[in-house]
């Protein structure tokens, strides 16, 4: 009796605490209570991609243990730090203030998994020959801050250890954990051995003035790069800015600030979205401006693309804002929905060249571009020596045979042949891609890797709403301004394109063979480029728009004007390439209404019969493409005829 008791009064007890232990939780700041929090979580910022201490860059000092370099070590006062073996050692969670110089050394951060890590770099020059000039080995998360007017050199060498290879290190500055950069001070990064800032989780950039210039990728991150407050300038031997999370998508956000790209490859890559919410950024790529594995966001802003080979690429691309202005040698905008990776097989490609070359887009993996935390793998062998070792011998084309007997070829006398002739290949665009055979296992052009069905599961698609797009290509032949695998929507924003008025250049291009559309309800565009690709917007739209093609080539320069019946100018823009088709809209634009569109001397009056007017004949059937559909002589088996024939890089028509 008395345990039943006694375990009554246990059961009471309990209740009683969880009651008190309640009240004081849900009560225990009214009640002078402090809190306990994480000031470092996202919820305790007003940003989701920005935390208080992301932002802080001047943090309080008092108490931090400060650190001189002094070429060979380091003088330290205060706790958290030592030397050893030439390299500062910081094995603790706390505040610490750099200044000196350190020569063939690294400032390495190893502590607890759980730490955070604040370090001052005011006025630090640190060189290491075979590894990291900052390394963070383990913690929660290290926050660099350059000390205002400070400057901050870096600079590592061109062979790292095998210790530093088998760590995955692959960066002057290189961070297993969150990294954050901030402050007003400046960074010079110099990376003589692949990559100039690396981490394998999260990167934030608030403030400095940050120069990188790298061998490989400038900054290489898996998770994410979010930007804000910052000036930027980085120059790569590869890409500009990469992430190559491929399980989560590694994205990237930028807010605010200056982000100035020259790359060899693409000026940014990523493997998730890019959101670009503000600032400024600057690229002059060797392949792709912008490509992302997934979406492209533009919402503010301003985008110079002044050099590369594809402006935007990526399955989604929409525009809401913001001012954007390319200069391609192949598509502005494309929205490949993954059917551009013309030579499969080796991650990404984005296409091919229109020479037939391999662009650097894309080629990227999870982690390291092998997959692994090593180097980067050797690039297979294109010459003709072979590919990873000895070319297997081709087979003898010769009279002799292939590896043995040829088979007897089929007689193609007045006789007929031995036995029934295969059926020819559809020539029709039902089955052509740009001429090329479709693929009987992959209902595609031969030279793609992915079938239709993984097309049409994907989806692809433009939508431009707002914002001032610009797209100039001054030297393609077989390009398009907007280009999308899916549909192409605009609701919005001003839009002007400007192709050469030769070749199979098309200035809207989108998916009508496979069901895409190409709507628009409001917004601007003058669209120019080649007739004997261009294509109208559809039926659909509730914005009248006209197709006006004209009955020669227009030289560059030329001022195209639309006027209404009153005389007004509703649209006017000097084009800077020649033209012989222009794609015309804007909301003053009404079914029914009577225009001029002068382009030079010449002067056309066109009423709108319908939504969606065609005005002129196209222009196809131009000399230097194959047994094209308009029938015209020339190499390959290009569509109209057109120079090059073949299937274009994108793998469109």
């Amino acid at each position: 009796m008395s345990t039943h008791n006694t375990l009554d009064k246990i059961c009471v007890a309990i209740v009683i605490c969880s009651l008190v232990l309640t009240v004081l939780f849900m009560n225990g700041e009214a009640l002078g209570i402090t809190k306990i929090v994480d000031e470092d979580a996202e919820q305790n910022s007003d940003s989701a991609y920005f935390t208080a201490n992301d932002q802080n860059g001047s943090w309080d000092t008092a108490g931090a243990a400060v650190i001189a370099l002094t070429g060979d070590g380091a003088s330290i006062s205060g706790n958290g730090a030592y030397v050893y073996d030439g390299n500062v050692v910081i094995a603790e969670a706390g505040r610490y203030v750099l200044s000196g110089s350190l020569e063939d050394g690294s400032v390495i951060v190893d502590a607890h998994d759980s730490s955070k890590v604040w370090i001052l770099l005011d006025g630090v020059e640190i060189s290491c020959s075979d590894d990291a000039c900052i390394q963070v080995d383990q913690a929660d998360k290290v926050f660099l801050t350059l000390a205002e007017g400070s400057q901050n050199i870096l600079t590592s060498g061109s062979v790292y250890s095998d210790t530093a290879l088998s760590d995955g290190t692959d960066g002057a500055i290189f961070a297993h954990d969150d990294l954050t950069i901030n402050g007003s001070g400046s960074l010079t990064v110099t990376a003589q051995y692949s990559h100039g800032i690396s981490a394998n989780d999260d990167l934030v950039i608030t403030g400095g003035t940050i120069t990188i210039s790298a061998v490989d990728d400038a900054i290489h991150v898996n998770d994410s790069i979010r930007i804000k407050d910052a000036a930027i300038a980085v120059t790569a031997g590869d890409d500009g800015l990469l992430t190559s999370n491929e399980v989560e998508n590694g994205y990237l956000y930028i807010e605010s600030g200056t982000l100035d790209i020259t790359a060899s490859g693409d000026g940014i890559h990523t493997t998730g979205d890019i959101t670009a919410a503000g600032g400024e950024i600057n690229i002059s790529a060797g392949d792709d401006g912008i490509h992302s594995d997934a979406s492209v966001f533009v919402q503010s802003g301003t985008i110079l693309i002044n050099d590369c080979y594809e402006g935007i690429e990526a399955l989604i691309i929409d525009v809401s804002g913001g001012d954007v202005s390319i200069n391609c040698e192949d598509d502005g905008f494309n929205a490949n929905g993954g059917s551009g990776d013309m030579f499969g097989g080796v991650g990404q490609m984005g296409g091919g060249r229109n020479d037939g070359t391999f662009g650097h887009g894309g080629m990227h993996g999870g982690g390291t571009d092998d997959g692994t935390t090593g180097e980067r793998p050797t690039p297979p062998d294109m010459s003709g020596e072979g590919m990873s070792g000895e070319m297997p011998t081709p087979p003898d084309m010769g009279g002799e045979g292939m590896s043995g007997e040829m088979p007897t070829p089929p007689d193609m006398g007045t006789e007929g042949m031995s036995g029934e002739m295969p059926t020819p290949p559809d020539m029709s665009g039902e089955s052509m891609s740009s001429g090329m055979p479709a693929d009987p296992e992959t209902d595609t052009a031969s030279g793609s890797t992915q079938s239709s069905a993984d097309t049409e599961d994907v989806e692809t698609y433009i939508s431009i709403s707002g914002g001032n797009i610009r797209i100039v290509n001054e030297v393609g032949q077989d390009a398009d301004g907007l280009d999308s695998n899916g549909d192409i929507k605009i609701s919005g924003g001003t839009i002007y394109i400007s192709l050469l008025g030769t070749g199979s250049n098309c200035a809207v291009d989108y998916a009508s063979e496979s069901g895409g559309v190409a709507e628009i309800t409001g917004g601007t565009i003058i669209a120019c480029g080649a007739s004997s690709m261009a294509e109208s917007f559809d039926s659909t739209s509730t914005q009248a728009s006209i197709l006006y093609n004209t009955s020669s080539i227009v030289e560059a320069g030329t001022t195209l004007t639309v006027t209404d019946a009153d005389g007004n100018v509703l649209l006017s823009w000097e084009v800077p390439c020649s033209f012989s088709s222009a794609l015309i809209s804007c909301p003053e634009m009404k079914v029914g209404g009577t225009y001029t569109i002068s382009t030079g001397q010449t002067s056309e009056e066109i009423t709108l019969e319908d939504v969606s007017t065609t005005y002129g004949d196209s222009q196809g059937g131009m000399p230097g493409g194959g047994m094209g559909q308009s029938g015209m002589p020339g190499g390959g088996m290009g569509q109209s005829g057109m120079p090059g024939g073949g299937m274009r890089p994108d793998g469109q028509r």
